[in-house]
């Protein structure tokens, strides 16, 4: 700012107008924060704008007054206006200290002194700057460049993160060398301590600048010089150099991986509450995965940060693809691939199935590219699957992304379950009208696993085996599998049924035992009934017997088992035999010694599978 500038200021009056106007923008930046939505690779150019405060930061401002004898009226009117100045600063910077100090000739009893130390407090201000008196002074020159020495090394305690600032005001230059001290060694000293020189030359002519001596500290400074003001505009000048006091706003940036931020200017000059600009760029990285990033810039004025922060939020679109889990008879397997932010531009991504313990009879290998329009998040992509009758176990699939535009991979991979739904096991079922000594008569199912539907019967006949002779009618067998086809889910209900019959049977051993047999019928059956933890098999059998003559003499016989000796051997009659895996129903068993008879026996059971070897029907 040049001095005619500066004294143009002066003459405004400021102190009558302290305040910043009404539309005067807070200090601080603009827009404080910002989010942006970039691609991998990306930019973003952001306008930024720091609004400067009117009085720069934390001042530490030091009042030097020339006291000598010609400096009575400049002196009132600072002493008039003190409190003004200590105000009208205050009230743009909450945090200002002031000091009193004065100078005269070296010839002087006291030629410097520090009235009142830095201090926020009014009241001491004022008595600082009220101890000053005009008096003394011997040549035209005085000892300003001295009294600027003195508090640029030590004479106050400015703060560490303080705007350092010596306002000097004056009618006559300083003898250089000061007290010994050249204009050079001044003005290094008041670099060094980073102290600002506001200068006010009272009245016309060279006065503090003769020769160019006080602008020469100014400029060395980054101050102010005003020229040419009246004594009784003093205090008013003292004020608009404080405010005309350039600051220098320097960013400084903080980025996450895989941020980069760059601001141009790299720093900008601007008279205090005047508005520095920037333009801001940020950069993604070509290879940054999706996720939210953030940039912290704080905008450092004159090198100290004073909370002029902005934050920058960049999110990177992440793309992913979800781990799914389907029934084998679902037909597809849906797999959701997913966006993490809205984008708003177009994001592709190429897809692809891969085999895992799934393989190429068990689904569709598919590939393609998906495409999310703006601010799309979500897409499917649907892949057939098989549904086989082998028990086997879960068996898995991938979908994978690959080469994105636009977004960067999150979780590239899904893995797809597809949940068997085959039983763990089968039902078995057989059932045997007559066995004598392996002469076979009417038998259903001989295989016995799996259970099927099946019947079967016998001609009235006579069987001989040894000693032993049987005569027999009506002889039948038959297995039941409900339901049907075991493909369906297993429910409570479903079972195997093994039933064999015979009409009426005579038997006679060796001539010495004729037994006398009626209607006899055996039921076998293995039925998915509730138990702990699901469905278990439930094993039944039973069997009846009309009415028995042995040797002409009848026999009761009832349900239960009854085992009856005979000279040949045993009768054994309604015997239930059941296991793990099964039940057998015999209705009637001639054991001898040389020959074995059993009529009307049913078999019904479970068994598991090569994947499951303890596997029942019961369970899928």
């Amino acid at each position: 700012m040049n001095a005619l500038a500066v004294a143009a200021l002066a003459a405004w009056g400021l102190l009558s107008q302290p305040a910043p106007p009404a539309h005067a923008a807070e200090p601080g930046v603009e827009p404080p924060a910002v989010t942006r939505t970039l691609p991998p690779g990306g930019t973003a150019t952001i306008a930024k704008v720091v609004h400067t405060p009117t009085v720069p930061p934390k001042p530490d401002i030091v009042l030097l007054a020339d006291t000598t004898g010609s400096m009575g009226s400049a002196i009132a009117n600072v002493k008039v206006n003190a409190a003004d100045i200590v105000t009208a600063v205050s009230g743009a910077q909450s945090g200002a200290q002031f000091a009193a100090a004065n100078y005269r000739d070296a010839g002087d009893a006291v030629p410097f002194a520090v009235d009142q130390g830095l201090t926020a407090d009014p009241a001491l201000v004022q008595a600082g700057v009220n101890a000053w008196t005009a008096g003394g002074g011997g040549d035209f020159a005085e000892d300003g460049l001295n009294a600027l020495y003195q508090l640029a090394t030590g004479a106050v305690t400015f703060r560490p993160d303080g705007t350092r600032i010596v306002v000097i005001f004056g009618d006559a230059p300083s003898h250089e060398p000061s007290n010994g001290h050249t204009r050079a060694e001044v003005i290094a000293a008041l670099q060094a301590a980073d102290v600002r020189v506001v200068a006010v030359n009272v009245g016309a002519g060279g006065g503090l600048n003769q020769g160019g001596q006080i602008k020469a500290v100014t400029d060395a400074t980054d101050g102010v010089f005003l020229d040419n003001v009246p004594a009784g505009e003093v205090s008013d000048a003292i004020l608009a150099g404080i405010q005309a006091i350039e600051v220098t706003v320097t960013p400084s940036a903080d980025c996450d991986d895989p941020l980069s931020l760059s601001l141009s200017p790299a720093s900008r000059t601007v008279t205090s509450g005047d508005d520095a600009a920037f333009s801001e760029t940020v950069e993604v990285d070509g290879g940054a995965a999706g996720g939210t990033y953030h940039c912290e810039v704080d905008f450092l004025i004159d090198g100290t940060s004073r909370g002029y922060v902005q934050t920058l939020t960049v999110h990177v679109p992440g793309l992913s693809v979800y781990d799914v889990q389907v029934n084998e008879g679902a037909g597809s397997v849906d797999f959701t691939v997913t966006l993490s932010v809205p984008a708003p531009f177009p994001v592709s991504v190429s897809y692809a199935t891969t085999t895992g313990s799934a393989g190429a009879a068990d689904y569709t290998a598919k590939s393609g590219v998906l495409t999310f329009a703006p601010n799309e998040t979500l897409k499917t992509v649907t892949v057939p699957i098989a549904d086989d009758a082998v028990d086997e176990l879960n068996e898995t699939f991938k979908l994978g992304l690959s080469s994105p535009s636009g977004a960067g991979l999150t979780d590239p991979s899904g893995e797809a379950t597809i949940v068997d739904n085959d039983r763990d096991g089968a039902f078995t079922c057989s059932a045997t009208a007559l066995n004598l000594a392996g002469q076979l008569a009417a038998q259903a199912n001989p295989a016995n696993s799996p259970c099927v539907d099946a019947t079967a019967a016998g001609p009235d006949n006579t069987f001989n085996a040894g000693l032993v002779t049987v005569k027999t009618t009506g002889l039948s067998a038959s297995t039941d599998l409900t339901p049907d086809s075991q493909s369906a889910t297993p429910a409570a209900g479903d079972k195997a049924v093994a039933t064999s019959a015979a009409g009426s049977t005579k038997i006679t051993v060796a001539g010495l035992v004729t037994i006398e047999v009626g209607y006899i019928n055996a039921t076998a059956s293995a039925t998915c009934a509730t138990g702990p933890g699901g469905l278990v098999p439930q094993f039944a059998g039973s069997s009846t017997i009309t009415n028995l003559k042995i040797n002409g003499a009848t026999v009761t016989v009832g349900s239960g088992p009854v085992t009856i000796p005979l000279v040949v051997g045993s009768l054994k009659l309604n015997s239930t035999t059941t296991t793990a895996t099964g039940v057998t129903q015999q209705a009637l068993v001639l054991d001898t010694l040389l020959t074995d008879l059993v009529i009307g026996e049913a078999k019904a059971g479970v068994t598991g599978t090569p994947t499951h070897p303890a596997g029942t029907p019961c369970r899928a």
